[in-house]
């Protein structure tokens, strides 16, 4: 009689482990195939740039589209993001030397807190970069950024042209290159 209720102890142990792995794989199932329903666009070189519009960190609001004809730099960085903290200052010197006439960047920022750290990080690093606030991440979401920093380099007609994961060193001759040429073509 022992033995039987051993096994039946045990049987019961194996039933329920088996019913909860079961809905484990099927919670997991579900998440996964609602996440292959809605898929993300990541935008690659040749794609039209998304339009956004966000706030600034001097309160104005600024969107892509006002910028049409003009050269964009769009780059999304953080402040918590090493590789971004480590880009800004070539980043920045990019900005001054091409800053006017058919050049625009947008350092889109995806820090939760609003304005006031962003701004504060700046200052505290010497940058004078035109940032915009994306706290909850919808325009990186709109791009499909996975990685930062993440840099898109739109033409004037709005295509995306170049697309670069991680940091660089905005200042190569190489890059200064390419983005003068694609400034000076109309």
């Amino acid at each position: 009689m022992a033995q039987t209720d051993a096994k039946s102890g045990s049987t019961k142990q194996i039933l329920f482990l088996v019913v909860l792995i079961t809905a484990v794989a099927l919670a997991v199932a579900g998440y996964v195939a609602k996440d292959r329903k809605a898929p993300k666009k990541i935008i690659a070189s040749g794609d039209q740039a998304p339009d956004f519009r966000l706030p600034s960190t001097d309160g104005r609001s600024l969107g892509l589209a006002d910028l049409r004809g003009k050269v964009v730099m769009v780059h999304f960085w953080a402040t918590w993001c090493p590789p971004c903290v480590e880009e800004l200052p070539t980043l920045a010197k990019l900005f001054e030397e091409l800053k006017g006439g058919d050049f625009e960047m947008l350092a889109v920022s995806v820090d939760e807190g609003g304005s006031a750290p962003v701004t504060a990080f700046l200052r505290k690093n010497g940058l004078n970069l035109p940032v915009l606030l994306d706290p909850g991440g919808s325009v990186s979401g709109l791009y499909g950024t996975y990685k930062f920093p993440e840099t898109y380099i739109v033409d004037r007609r709005g295509v995306v042209r170049y697309k670069v994961i991680g940091p660089r060193d905005w200042r190569d001759p190489e890059a200064l290159r390419v983005m003068r040429e694609l400034i000076a073509a109309k």
